[in-house]
């Protein structure tokens, strides 16, 4: 097995990924790394022309392997751009994205393939539920081809309307403990009317409704919004907003309400409370994702983004509606621990 190294250089030496032959997988592991256990969307390890995918370590990083050129130079040099220029090099848009993005850990070469570090987001999570969504109405880019456009038109006609698609979600089984899968095929088999029910899904509607995840994810989404509705550096097309909570939210609140009450009777009732909601509220993360199709805005507002996020946020809110009634929609789900 060739041995990891750490690459501290930030030159562009990217290896494209066109030249790897399918023939070399399984590529084999850098040192201490495996498959990203909570994937839900992407390209994953083993699987598909290259057999590359994400990695996780045990330390609390995921690696992603740079695409062919452009798109993974394209991603490269974004987060290079974000998290190794000092402040005074970027305007306040991109200062304030590094809070919105995995932190970029520099990146590691094995087997001759380029893998950028981040940091793992599910990471200290027990149970993580993870959701993939792909915002924007238009998931092509000023460069594409008129095929590349008519291929993208093709997967998902709704999405023009709809203006984000649901590509994959780690949905809990209490009963049995253990996850199901539902990927992109799921999502885009939705009927337009039936995707709110897709969401609740995941925020576990046919068994416990995680109501506090919901409004937390509501409330980051809201401050990513208001990113966008200033920023005018960057238009990202094809990109993912990543959420994650701990399946178990709902009842660990409670739990640690009724003990919080018991050993605090002297203690300001509905300060402890909110205190103990807030702690726990910290663990539902939002992270931005997939930057190989981030373009220049030149001075004007991502409107498409915006869009797509206007109209997930107006469905999740109607999951808080009391007259939602939830639509059981499984159906090819996968079973993972």
């Amino acid at each position: 097995m060739v041995e990891s190294s750490i690459v501290e250089s930030t030159e562009n030496n990217d290896r494209k990924i066109k030249d790897i032959n399918p023939k070399d997988c399984h590529l084999p592991l850098p040192n201490n790394c495996f498959p990203l256990a909570h994937q839900v969307a992407g390209h994953f390890y083993g699987k598909g022309r290259t057999k590359l995918g994400l990695l996780q370590t045990n330390d609390g990083l995921v690696l992603k392997p740079v695409q062919s050129p452009p798109r993974g130079e394209r991603e490269h040099n974004f987060f290079k751009r974000i998290f190794l220029s000092e402040d005074h090099e970027l305007n306040q848009d991109e200062i304030v994205l590094r809070s919105l993005c995995p932190t970029y850990r520099g990146f590691l070469t094995h087997s001759d393939i380029i893998y950028i570090k981040m940091d793992d987001m599910a990471y200290g999570f027990k149970l993580p539920a993870v959701i993939d969504y792909k915002i924007g109405r238009v998931t092509y880019d000023p460069e594409a081809s008129q095929e590349k456009i008519a291929r993208q038109l093709k997967k998902y006609p709704p999405v023009e309307r709809i203006g984000f698609q649901l590509i994959g979600m780690r949905v809990f089984n209490r009963e049995a403990l253990t996850f199901s899968h539902y990927d992109k095929k799921f999502g885009r088999a939705l009927a337009e009317d039936d995707l709110i029910h897709g969401l609740a899904l995941y925020y576990q509607f046919h068994q416990t409704p995680q109501i506090r995840a919901i409004k937390e994810t509501i409330k980051k989404f809201e401050e990513i919004k208001l990113w966008f509705e200033k920023q005018r550096t960057y238009h990202f097309y094809s990109s993912s907003l990543i959420v994650i909570y701990e399946a178990y939210l709902e009842d660990m609140i409670n739990e640690q309400l009724k003990n919080s009450s018991k050993e605090n009777q002297n203690l300001d009732e509905q300060n402890n409370n909110d205190l103990v909601i807030a702690n726990h509220l910290n663990s539902v993360r939002i992270v931005m994702a997939d930057f190989a199709h981030v373009f220049p805005a030149n001075n004007n507002l991502d409107s498409n983004y915006l869009y797509g996020l206007n109209r997930l946020i107006e469905h999740l809110k109607l999951l808080l509606s009391p007259e939602y009634k939830f639509k059981d929609v499984r159906f090819n789900e996968v079973n993972i621990k």
